[in-house]
């Protein structure tokens, strides 16, 4: 039990009670994940709702221990709470079952409860004595209820999986798609220092959930049960007008997705006078469609598009089944360039490609004007690229760490592994270092500028160590 002071409309202190604390932590990436990490910290949104769900009965913090100067142990040691909530993705796992350990060696009696997108799906990856809970389904619906067993006010909710349970998919609650509006004040210490390559204090939102197309490289379908949710837009707009900050990024697996909905939000934008610059993900074949729809978003505060243009090959594309062609992509990269709007390409690297192919996507890279761009070697996660052999899979299924859509995990068919790594980086360099895109990269802030130059500097030591431990393992 725990009490805090609050201040009353008479000026006089009343302590308000509280059943249990409550810590919720996002864990520091491993040194084994390549690159994400150095280019871009955003704020743990879905802890944010998690906490804001429970904040009037319990005591909440949120430490960010991407950010936080303090050691886990003395967060712990100085908070004292009585439950320990966990997410992340499947690079996290480790770190999650090692913060669980700590935590129920260093605080008697604690409970642990884990979540995130692939431990949804698959709860068995962090099956581990020190993981009490792991929430598999609706977590804002079950979050609460779990809170509730814990307390021994009801019974243990659907949806939440105790240790050693098994998850019968057939009994699971449907889909809930229920967003609180977050109270973001709960990471106002580190909000800051929040960013995504150029945009900086960056807050984020979602609007949506899961994506009606059918690319068969893509994890979000499988998250919701190739299910689609559009949050109401009077919802969106009301938490949109709550965020200080300038800059939005809209995490929405697709926002780019319906014409008249896109504008819709560009007419409450202007009806509402909210003045942001945003950062969306879009198909390339909806911007060469919707120029106008593009003209106008990008007068109302739309700066950065991150593009899946996956390959700039028909037959990879048609492989991919991402209904896109390699003309699409043009189109959408001359309407980008044309109304200034700044690219995130997003390229995956087949294991099938050679050296020319390598060569070929440097010079369209180039003639298309793209001055960012994220190269992922391709991935097969559990429940995509359902073709592609195990014996083919050269990374193993249980190194969670190293699953972050860069390191290399599928045998390249034209060359070594180190050879690939290699010529991944050489890729990344020939943009990097082109004198077209250093002076484009010359509008931003210094600050920002300097930021992504240490953050680029350790991912191409990454990718160096990798050539070298591959060339050692070969």
């Amino acid at each position: 039990m725990s009490f805090e002071i609050n201040s009353t409309f008479t000026g006089f202190k009343r302590y308000k009670q509280y059943s249990m604390k409550v810590l919720f932590a996002r864990t520091k990436p491993s040194p084994d994940t390549i690159g994400l990490q150095h280019l871009m910290v955003v704020e743990p949104l879905e802890l944010e709702i998690l906490a804001t769900l429970i904040r009037d009965r319990h005591e909440t913090l949120i430490a960010d221990m991407i950010l936080e100067k303090k050691p886990f142990d003395r967060i712990l040691e100085k908070f004292r709470p009585e439950v320990l909530c966990l997410t992340g993705y499947i690079t996290h796992i480790p770190g999650m079952i090692e913060y669980c350990r700590l935590a129920k060696k260093m605080v008697p009696g604690i409970k642990t409860i884990v979540g995130g997108v692939h431990i949804e799906l698959y709860p068995d990856d962090i099956e581990d004595p020190s993981v009490d809970f792991r929430v598999v389904r609706n977590a804002t619906r079950a979050f609460p209820g779990l809170m509730e067993y814990i307390e021994g006010r009801s019974e243990i909710p659907a949806g939440v999986l105790r240790t050693g349970e098994a998850a019968d998919r057939k009994n699971l609650p449907d889909f809930d798609f229920y967003v609180p509006l977050p109270d973001r004040s709960l990471t106002l210490k580190y909000r800051k220092s929040y960013f995504y390559v150029f945009h900086n204090r960056v807050a984020l939102m979602k609007t949506s959930f899961g994506c009606p197309y059918t690319c068969n490289f893509c994890f979000c379908r499988e998250i919701t049960g190739r299910k689609y949710y559009e949050r109401p837009l009077t919802e969106v707009m009301r938490e949109l007008e709550s965020i200080a900050e300038k800059e939005v990024y809209i995490i929405d697996d697709d926002f780019l997705l319906d014409p008249r909905r896109v504008n819709d939000f560009i007419n409450s934008l202007k009806e509402r006078n909210i003045k942001k610059h945003f950062l969306v993900y879009g198909r390339a074949d909806f911007i060469a469609s919707h120029p106008d729809i593009m003209k106008s978003f990008r007068q109302t505060g739309l700066r950065t598009v991150i593009v899946g243009l996956e390959s700039f090959d028909e037959t990879e594309l048609s492989e991919f089944n991402k209904k896109t062609t390699e003309s699409i992509n043009r189109q959408a990269m001359e309407v980008l360039n044309r109304l200034q709007i700044s690219c995130y390409a997003a390229i995956i690297v087949s294991p099938k490609w050679t050296k020319e192919d390598f060569n070929k996507a440097g010079i369209i890279m180039k003639e298309l004007k793209i001055r960012f761009v994220n190269l992922q070697p391709l991935t097969p996660l559990k429940g995509t690229f359902t073709g592609i052999a195990e014996t083919d899979i050269i990374l193993d299924r249980r190194d969670f760490a190293r699953w972050d859509l860069a390191h290399v995990s599928v045998r390249p068919e034209n060359m070594s592994v180190a050879d690939f790594y290699r010529e991944i980086l050489k890729l990344y360099e020939l943009l990097i270092f082109s004198p077209v895109n250093i002076l484009s990269h010359m509008k931003y802030p210094l600050p920002m500028q300097l930021k992504m130059a240490r953050g680029l500097f350790r991912v191409h030591r990454q990718y160096r160590s990798r050539i070298m431990e591959a060339r050692k393992n070969a």
